[in-house]
């Protein structure tokens, strides 16, 4: 039974590492949970607090990535505060009124927005914006890796 409660935790954490790139699926959280139950399971003898404690700071490092990826990117590409706040904000009602689709429109139309409030032109606004998808994409990618470092921890730790 043990073998299966493993695999079964394990299937979980590659669904949550599949929900770093879909919003829908909860992504490192799922792993941190998957972790978390099987610890209860196996009584934390492989799945210590030291384990779980790595494995939270990962997943509230992919928080931060999720919330502040586009923003960096916006910067990056020389946004304002405009832009920046419009990139973060746009975000943040993209994913709520447009789930998937809205994680990459909401924050650059938030930074192009941002930017031509901030009076600059429409070609400039637009690099911004382009800026913050770069900064989405860049950050996707860490996510991915810190979604695979949570599952390798525990892999390491529970065989």
């Amino acid at each position: 039974m043990s073998v299966l409660m493993f695999w079964l935790a394990l299937v979980v954490m590659i669904i949550g590492a599949l929900g770093t790139l879909l919003p829908v699926l909860p992504g490192t959280s799922l792993i941190f949970l998957a972790a978390l139950g099987y610890g209860f399971y196996e009584g934390f003898h492989k799945i210590t607090p030291l384990v779980l404690g790595i494995l939270f700071v990962l997943m509230l490092l992919s928080f931060a990535v999720d919330y502040f990826a586009g923003v960096i990117g916006a910067k990056t590409y020389g946004a304002s505060k405009y832009g920046t706040w419009g990139s973060f904000l746009g975000g943040l009602l993209g994913v709520l009124l447009f789930s998937i689709p809205g994680l990459l429109i909401g924050p650059f139309i938030g930074a192009v927005t941002g930017e031509i409030i901030a009076g600059r032109r429409a070609d400039e606004a637009v690099k911004v914006g382009l800026g913050t998808v770069i900064g989405l994409a860049g950050g996707a990618f860490f996510k991915i890796i810190l979604a695979i470092s949570m599952i390798t921890v525990y892999i390491v730790s529970a065989v």
